[in-house]
């Protein structure tokens, strides 16, 4: 594969015949309509032919050597081939060359409607599927329903349904909802019951727990809740995922990061799906959502302070905001797609720029009535760098928010790059 960045009078046409892929290629690879024309600053998927997995081992070869020849990490490496110390390789023997990836795609029924369909489209992308949301009462009760369709779909195509268990109160995260339960021993004993009958009824494989907004003090409690919840599901042979705020220092008294205390967390969980995005927030100002130097910073004072590679999962979104600007407290930003960002550069006529800095896109446009605009979003090569960095800190997975907004560019990257793993 390769990504090409399009330049003013570049066509569907003359980059396919430029890589000599064929033009539906292209407009598949990234969901474009060929009715639409390009436009300059858009960064492309090109599905060029793909290296073989594997990679015959020679004479003189080591699992380092090899690691080394396709840019993966030598754990990586030996994850994909089940080697086990001293991790012995012999020439003539084949070996998988591509990083194993787990995937969680996070995903609301109600925002699909032939959702068999859609999941049948998606499963070879995906390890799990987590179904948002079943908010929890003050009591330790589990709202919401089982989407049994949903469910039905995802058993058949080997993906393992994980529910996704959180705090909402109307919409917003309750700091206060929180508090109460994880701070009466009856409603925090009866949410981690409910949670093992929940899962046993429907045979699922584990559960997310994305509790947002916590107060800074309940930080032992939300501990010692994790620590209760991960012993009794492993007691029921389940997985605990917990979505976990970025962060790159302690932050104890901090709001929205300051409950996750790493160092404890880490040994008690099974995945941390950390939110590495929306730095750049709808309340603004309008910047990079998504700053890989941010990123790399969350990874690693994660991975020096109790929650190693292997068990974290990077977080990526398939959406932008959009900005007015100059910047107004108040003003929210809106939720836009790429193929959104891509019109908005068509009405008005305006190119697509690129961050080296936070190595992510963004365009700056003016609308009908004269009001500026600025918007920060992804794409294929802003994805791309994140995708390295799963590659670079030997990270066990990638999880999408949402996956029904289109972005085949990252499904077929994220296939291309690694062998996407499945239970």
């Amino acid at each position: 594969m390769n990504i090409y960045r399009v330049k003013p009078g570049d066509s569907i046409w003359r980059i396919s015949n430029k890589f000599r892929v064929s033009p539906q290629a292209v407009i598949d690879a990234n969901g474009l309509d060929a009715a639409e024309y390009i436009v300059p600053g858009m960064n492309l998927l090109i599905p060029t032919k793909s290296p073989s997995a594997t990679y015959t081992v020679k004479p003189g070869d080591t699992p380092w050597s090899i690691a080394k020849k396709f840019n993966i990490t030598v754990s990586q490496l030996i994850t994909a081939n089940n080697l086990s110390d001293p991790y012995t390789i012999y020439p003539g023997q084949a070996v998988y060359t591509k990083a194993i990836l787990e995937t969680l795609g996070y995903f609301i029924p109600s925002r699909v409607q032939d959702r068999t369909l859609f999941i049948n489209s998606m499963a070879r992308y995906l390890t799990y599927l987590a179904v948002f949301d079943f908010p929890v009462t003050a009591s330790g009760q589990i709202t919401g329903a089982l989407d049994l369709e949903t469910l039905t779909a995802a058993r058949g195509n080997d993906v393992a349904l994980l529910p996704v268990l959180t705090n909402l109160v109307r919409g917003e995260f309750s700091g206060d909802l929180g508090h109460t339960v994880i701070s009466d021993p009856l409603s925090r004993s009866n949410l981690i019951n409910n949670i093992i009958a929940f899962l046993q009824n429907y045979s699922l494989r584990g559960v997310v727990i994305d509790f947002e907004n916590l107060f800074p003090q309940d930080r032992n409690m939300f501990t010692q809740f994790i620590q209760e919840l991960y012993t009794r599901l492993h007691s029921e042979g389940e997985i605990l995922v917990l979505n976990v705020a970025p962060k790159w220092e302690d932050w104890p008294d901090r709001e929205w990061a300051g409950f996750f205390d790493y160092n404890r967390l880490g040994p008690i969980i099974d995945i941390a799906a950390i939110m590495t995005y929306e730095w750049g927030w709808r309340t603004g100002p309008p910047r990079a959502t998504a700053p890989i130097p941010y990123i790399k910073r969350v990874l690693d004072y994660a991975t020096q302070n109790n929650i190693p590679a292997n068990k974290i999962y990077l977080g990526l979104t398939l959406y932008g905001y959009d900005w007015r600007y100059p910047y107004v407290p108040g003003n929210l930003a809106a939720t836009v797609t790429l193929p959104e960002v891509w019109n908005l550069a068509r009405t008005y006529n305006a190119s697509i720029l690129f961050s080296s800095e936070a190595r992510q896109p963004y365009l700056r446009y003016a609308d009908a009535s004269g009001q500026q605009h600025e918007v920060w979003f992804e794409d294929a090569q802003s994805h791309y760098y994140k995708y390295q960095i799963v590659n670079k800190y030997g990270i066990a997975g990638a999880f999408y928010w949402l996956i029904d907004q289109p972005f085949p560019a990252t499904w077929n990257m994220a296939s291309d790059l690694f062998t996407i793993r499945k239970l």
